[in-house]
Order: structure tokens, then sequence, then C-alpha cells
């Protein structure tokens, strides 16, 4: 019977250039995974993830691992090599094409890879190894490297990334990205003829959600007044992100509001941050710095007035798909945004949920506060079901798992 049972399941492969903690993927892809695991006996997942052993597992992810290995996960855990050299890089994809190969060895023809880089080293798997995959949040992440200055144009390592992406994309069976702008790169300017489903990033709505009690103990804990109002930023300086721009941004606010103070969630140092401010001649006590593993980072939502997308305008940032509008909106928060991000900026004045800049700038940002003072003097409890219903339709488990699932469907036809 057993035997039987095991035949009849269908295998899928995962590959994560990620370790499996991640607060990425577990807030995130791990959702659809959870769901698959807890609710279907149709599906055999097999995981390959790259760990850092700088964050070793604690007890109550041991625990969480033991259980999905006895609803059928088998978890290949692999060492992540630090650092940007090829060399390092050529250690990681040897790991995971052995890796891969084991699946193979065991009858898993099919397998999906969340975001572009894992998409890329599937891709170089599936030329030797030939089996169909599903590129899951798939974006021009080479691009993003140009927009941010990161990378040039010219340079090895963009040419590399851009021709293996778009490789990977013309070989995938399935292919979901967070925006209609992305399906139309793909067929029109890729001639992709892999089936595209529009996943935008999933959040967890039931973690993140507004908590009246949370939100006044840590009002109260944090030292702010009632009528203080919160602007709030939990992430990245620099990079894919603004840096010190985000702290003239605030500057900019509070010149016309004296009410606003920025709280800041962030794993960047104290002393960086500060250093930033400094920079911009923003006073230390008009803003607080906090650091939060994912466990805890939901109970800094429910303290925010007004949160903020740091994400600089540029060509590739239509295509982007960022995980934070989805939390901020079910948490019940509207959003300060630039145009030309995703479909979020459209998002937001279809729905009346956020504030958009051209760019963080002096005048666009000054220009912007008369509606983002509109937002903050509207009733609360309004404002925060207008923002979480929006938030649910846009990025909610319930809404999305059904298009996750035909996509993973598909990939068996």
């Amino acid at each position: 019977m057993i035997r039987s049972k095991e035949h009849k399941q269908k295998k899928l492969g995962i590959f994560l250039y990620n370790r499996l903690f991640d607060p990425l993927i577990q807030s995130n892809f791990w959702l659809y995974v959870n769901d698959y695991l807890q609710n279907s006996h149709e599906i055999r997942l097999f995981l390959i993830t790259f760990e850092n052993y700088q964050f070793p597992l604690s007890k109550e992810q041991i625990k969480l691992i033991e259980n999905w290995q006895a609803r059928g996960l088998e978890w290949k855990p692999l060492h992540w090599s630090p650092g940007i050299g090829i060399r390092a890089k050529m250690k990681d994809i040897l790991r995971g094409f052995f890796a891969v190969l084991s699946f193979r060895i065991k009858g898993c023809q099919h397998f999906v890879s969340l975001a572009s880089v894992a998409g890329t080293y599937l891709y170089l798997y599936h030329m030797v190894l030939r089996f169909d995959f599903f590129l899951y949040q798939f974006e021009p992440h080479s691009e993003y490297a140009i927009d941010n200055g990161m990378w040039n144009k010219n340079s090895i390592q963009f040419k590399m990334a851009n021709y293996l992406e778009r490789k990977a994309a013309q070989s995938a069976k399935v292919i979901s990205s967070g925006t209609r702008f992305m399906e139309q790169r793909l067929i029109n300017d890729w001639n992709v003829k892999a089936r595209f489903f529009k996943i935008p990033t999933v959040v967890d709505d039931q973690k993140f959600l507004h908590n009246q009690e949370i939100r006044d103990s840590m009002r109260m804990k944090l030292a702010f007044d009632p009528a203080t109002r919160v602007l709030f930023y939990p992430g990245k300086f620099g990079d894919l992100y603004y840096r010190g721009e985000i702290a003239l941004m605030f500057k900019w606010l509070w010149e016309l509001d004296n009410q606003f103070h920025f709280l800041i969630v962030t794993p960047h140092d104290d002393e960086e941050i500060i250093g930033l401010f400094n920079d911009a001649g923003v006073d230390r006590s008009l803003y607080t710095i906090a650091h939060s593993d994912y466990t805890d980072i939901h109970r800094y939502y429910s303290v925010a007035d007004l949160a903020v997308i740091a994400v600089p305008p540029g060509p590739s940032k239509k295509y982007i798909s960022n995980i934070k509008v989805g939390e901020y909106l079910v948490a019940g928060i509207p959003y300060l945004i630039t145009e030309g991000v995703s479909e979020d900026y459209l998002f937001a004045i279809e729905k009346k949920v956020g504030v958009v800049v051209k760019d963080f700038k002096e005048h666009f940002i000054k220009n912007a506060y008369p509606e983002i003072d509109k937002f903050l003097k509207m009733k609360k409890s309004e404002l925060r079901i207008r923002c979480r219903m929006a938030g649910l339709e846009y990025r909610g488990f319930k809404s999305l798992n059904p298009v996750f699932k035909q996509a993973v469907n598909y990939l068996y036809n």
C-alpha cells in the first residue's frame, strides 16, 4: 500500500539560493510550501537550500524541520560560500548541481526556484540533467544592479547575469512574476514561450495585522507621545535602496511638520545609521533605531502611521514586487513610494492607500506633504480597514495561493 501511494505522488524539487529560515523565504515563498506540507498528499517536496553557518538553527527551528520532514519533506542543506568572487560562486554552483542530481536520481523531473539567481543556476543544471522547471518571482536582477550603480553595463558580471536570465526564461516551462510589465518584457522582448502567471509577492496576512494593544504598549515602550506621527521604515540602506536620501526625506517632512518621528528597524549598525542622519542634519532625538528578527518584526508595524518604500526610480524598477508593500497594507498602513516602482505606485493611487513621489528630492517630498497630511488626518480605523482590504486582495495568501497552485499544476502538464 505504501509503495503504491509513493508511486502516485508527484515529486517537486525546490531550489533556493537562500538559507531556509531567511525571512525573505519564511515570509513569502514558504507560505505556499507549508500549505502543501500541511494540506496536500499529492506532491512530495525535495528541498535544497544554502545555509550560512553564522545563523545556526534554533531549537524551535529544528522542531519545525522535524515536523516538515515527518510530513514528507526531504531537505538537503548545502554550505553557502561567502563572497562575490567567481571561485565562491563556482563552489556553490557545483554543490547545487550535485544536490539537484541526487534528487533527479530519486525521480524528481520538475523543479521550482525562487528569484533570478537561483533560476539561472537551475537553468545551468537543466542543460545537463534535463527537467522541467518553474521560475517563481522572476525579475531582471542584473538590471537592478545597473540602475543602482552596483554594476557597469559593460561589465562581465552584468553581461553574464543578463544572458543567463534570458536563457533561463527561454528554457523554463512556467514563469511567475509580480507585474504585467514583466509579462510584457518576457513575451514581447525576450520571445519567451513559457506559461506566465502573474503572482505578486505574497505576505503572511495573519502575522501582519493591526493590533491596538500592541500599538499602545509599543508606543509607550518607545516613549512616543499619542500625537506623534510615526513614519516607519523596516529595511536596508544602500545597494537596491536609497541610502542618505532616506534621512533627507525625513528631514524635509519634519521641517513641515514637527509631529513626525522616524522609526527605523534595520540590520545595519546604529553607528552607520546615526552617521547618515548626522550628514543630513537630523537631530538624534527625532528618530529611533531598533533591531528585530522576523519573529517579532510585526509588533513594530502596529506602531506606524505611514510607511516608506525606499526604492529609487529607474527603468528596471517597474518589474519589482516589493514584499513590504503587502506587509504595510495588510497591517493597515498607507505607504510612500516613488513613481514607476512595480505596479505598487499605481495601486497606491487607484485604491487610495499611498502617496506617490517622483524621487526622494526636496521639492517632490515637500510638494507631497499636503497629501500625506490628509492621510494622517483620516479616521484611523477607516484608513486601516481600507488598507487591509486592499492588501488582502492584492497580496493576501488566500488570493494568491490558488494561482500558485495553478502554476505548479501546469508544470506537470
